[in-house]
């Protein structure tokens, strides 16, 4: 009779790479409840607007299953409302997300299993669900935990949205503030990144980059400030990483 073999042990390198479950189920729903703070009245928000232009209710519930895109949602509702052609909403599209290439890059679509949840993934990568998951406690969520974040927080926008279109014809025109929860939200996230980095360098970098974006799109080319930043941004942090690696063999 064959003796079995040793037992082989996992390179405890290779264990400390891999993220570690931190609560189960339960923290990647915790993690979603600022992201319901800003989503729900923004969606709300979003729900009054398109029913106020004009546009039948049910487009709104719908708009956030199929596009699920923030602020081009609200755009959208200018573009069907004026009727502008497809090229120029694609174009419009483009520049407005066009932040999410950039947040491709580091999104830990890797730790997604199956192609339903790669691509799910994708199509639900929003500014608040990739700053979760690049900082803080959501950095070490599983691929499971990260789709359930992605899941929920695409629920709390669909029920917003919905509510939104359902009071849109009884709260007045006059109300005023709804679309303000992103922007203090956003404020929230980066405070919560930049806790977690703690570098200074990376806070400046990204200061300068925004002050160049500034200037090239109000004295060169303009509506260009977002991609002129994001590109420096990634320049400047890409020679720093590089000059650190120099220095350190």
């Amino acid at each position: 009779m064959e003796q079995a073999g040793p037992t082989e042990r996992a390179d405890p390198t290779e264990q400390a790479d891999r993220p570690q479950p931190q609560g189960g189920t339960g923290e990647a729903f915790r993690l979603t409840v600022p992201v319901a703070m800003a989503y729900i009245p923004l969606g709300v928000a979003f729900g009054v607007l398109l029913t106020a232009s004009g546009v039948n209710w049910y487009w709104a519930p719908l708009s956030t299953l199929l596009i699920y895109a923030g602020s081009i949602e609200f755009l959208a509702v200018g573009f069907m409302v004026a009727g502008l052609p497809l090229y120029q909403v694609a174009f419009t599209s483009l520049i407005v997300n066009f932040r999410h290439i950039f947040y491709g890059l580091s999104f830990p679509i890797g730790r997604l299993r199956g192609r339903v949840r790669k691509a799910y993934g994708v199509f639900a990568l929003t500014d608040e669900t990739y700053g979760i998951t690049s900082a803080g406690p959501g950095a070490h969520l599983t691929g499971r935990q990260i789709t359930v974040l992605q899941v929920v927080s695409h629920v709390w926008w669909f029920l917003g949205a919905l509510l939104g279109a359902l009071l849109g014809q009884v709260v007045p025109e006059s109300v005023k503030g709804f679309e303000f929860a992103l922007t203090a939200m956003f404020l929230t996230l980066a405070v919560n990144a930049v806790r977690s980095s703690r570098s200074a360098a990376l806070v400046l970098l990204a200061l300068g980059a925004g002050a160049v974006g500034y200037v090239v799109d109000r004295y060169v080319v303009g509506e260009s400030f977002l991609v002129v930043s994001l590109l420096l941004y990634v320049a400047l942090i890409s020679a720093t990483y590089r000059k650190d690696e120099e220095a350190a063999e």
